[in-house]
């Protein structure tokens, strides 16, 4: 147990009696305890809210946002246990919990953090996947396949850290890591850690920004193509136009003929919009469908009996009208696509940006730690270990200011009015119907 005196002294108390540790400032360890309690409760706090955001809002419901529930509970994790235990590790400066407190701490703190880098990973290669394969990619991207790469990713990491940190020293026939003292024993050899830090950081960052700039590339390449699109497009309106007006006073065989020129310049015009074959499909069985219940209908059976050139004119105005109203589908659905690929990305970029901010000043320390192993004083290894736990404070912060979604639910839940959201909904509802 830790006891502070009025002088500011620090005793460590045990079985054995209690001891004077350290002359620590009193005021030091006020400092220390109030600003990571606060971070430790903020990271608590804002990963709990992603939870039960997800929970209780459909809308959050997509696969991106599996990814981040992922990375949710590794934050979670390492705001509720690690900031914790490392806290009373530097007000104590020493280890005071035993060797199997210890080495639990190191596997769940070092399996937590990988798993977060290789979701990061995860939900980088899905981006990019996304944006380069769009038609292959995304009707296999499914919820199911979701959980299987978030499964993979938490398993990779457990297998590559808990059995070395937790039976190593059984492997290697003895444990040399002194009782007052925590950290992982085949970690000890500075050549070890550089190592592990290339392993786990460096080339993980290196694959990220990699996969981050070809999307940039593809994403300018379609934004570019889509201009073009829009150029040549309004370039053929005025011929389409002129089709249209010259057709509307022939008759028989003339008006059939170029009726039907004008439905296959509308579908190339529907076709020119970049829809999918899925969405054609759709748009054509609900033609298929209106037109065998026009066939059926007794408004059909009248029209029978007019002559071929109105019932031209008819079949002509019905392929406008349901162009017209496919091309307003294919765009809401293309706007819907751009909005979730735009909060997707800038998502992306806001997680990047804060995890290689967070880890990379500890990762410096290790490459320099390797040539020199007295050039970095233990305040600033805390300082840089304790930044990549800010990392889980951050996140869902990043969360909140790239998606709309989650910050109004996160609001709504603060305020406590989510339930009078979902009643007022759920009362609109049933008085509609």
């Amino acid at each position: 147990l830790l006891y502070l005196s009025i002088s500011g002294d620090v005793y460590l108390c045990n079985e054995g009696g209690c001891g004077l540790k350290k002359s620590t400032p009193y005021i030091k360890v006020i400092i220390i305890v109030f600003l990571t309690g606060s971070l430790s409760l903020v990271t608590v706090v804002g990963n709990i809210l992603v939870l039960v955001s997800f929970k209780i809002n459909k809308a959050l419901k997509t696969v991106n946002n599996y990814y981040l529930l992922s990375l949710a509970f590794a934050d979670l994790t390492i705001g509720t246990l690690s900031m914790n235990l490392y806290t009373t590790y530097i007000i104590m400066d020493q280890w005071a919990l035993g060797p199997v407190v210890c080495d639990l701490w190191l596997a769940i703190d070092y399996v937590a953090s990988n798993a977060s880098v290789m979701n990061l990973l995860v939900i980088s290669f899905d981006r990019y996947f996304s944006v380069t394969r769009p038609l292959t990619y995304r009707a296999k991207r499914t919820t199911k396949r979701a959980m299987t790469m978030i499964g993979l990713a938490w398993s990779i990491s457990f297998i590559l850290w808990a059995p070395a940190i937790l039976f190593w020293q059984y492997i290697v026939g003895e444990r040399t890591v002194q009782p007052n003292e925590c950290y992982i024993q085949f970690l000890s050899e500075p050549i070890i850690t550089f190592c592990t830090a290339i392993a786990a950081f460096y080339l993980p960052v290196t694959i990220m920004a990699f996969l981050f700039w070809k999307i940039y590339q593809e994403t300018e390449k379609r934004a570019k193509d889509i201009q073009g699109l829009k150029g040549s497009g309004s370039s053929n309106r005025p011929s389409q136009a002129q089709n249209e007006g010259s057709g509307s006073g022939r008759t028989g065989g003339e008006g059939r003929a170029n009726n039907q020129k004008t439905s296959s310049s509308m579908l190339r015009q529907i076709s020119s919009q970049s829809c999918s074959s899925y969405e054609l499909n759709q748009l054509l069985s609900s033609s298929n469908k209106s037109r065998k219940e026009s066939q059926s209908s007794p408004i059909s059976s009248l029209a029978s009996d007019q002559s071929p050139a109105a019932i031209t004119m008819k079949d002509a105005a019905m392929a406008k009208r349901f162009a017209s109203k496919a091309k307003t589908e294919i765009n809401k659905r293309k706007n819907e696509k751009k909005a979730n690929e735009k909060k997707a990305a800038r998502t992306l970029s806001a997680i990047l940006f804060a995890f290689i901010t967070t880890w990379l000043p500890y990762n410096i320390m290790v490459l320099v730690n390797t040539f020199c192993q007295d050039c970095i004083p233990e305040t600033l290894w805390a300082l840089g270990y304790w930044l990549c736990y800010v990392n889980s404070t951050v996140n869902p912060m990043c969360y909140a200011l790239c998606n709309k979604t989650f910050r109004t639910t996160f609001r709504d839940i603060l305020m406590c009015q989510w339930n009078q959201k979902k009643n007022n909904s759920s009362r609109n509802s049933s008085t509609s119907t």
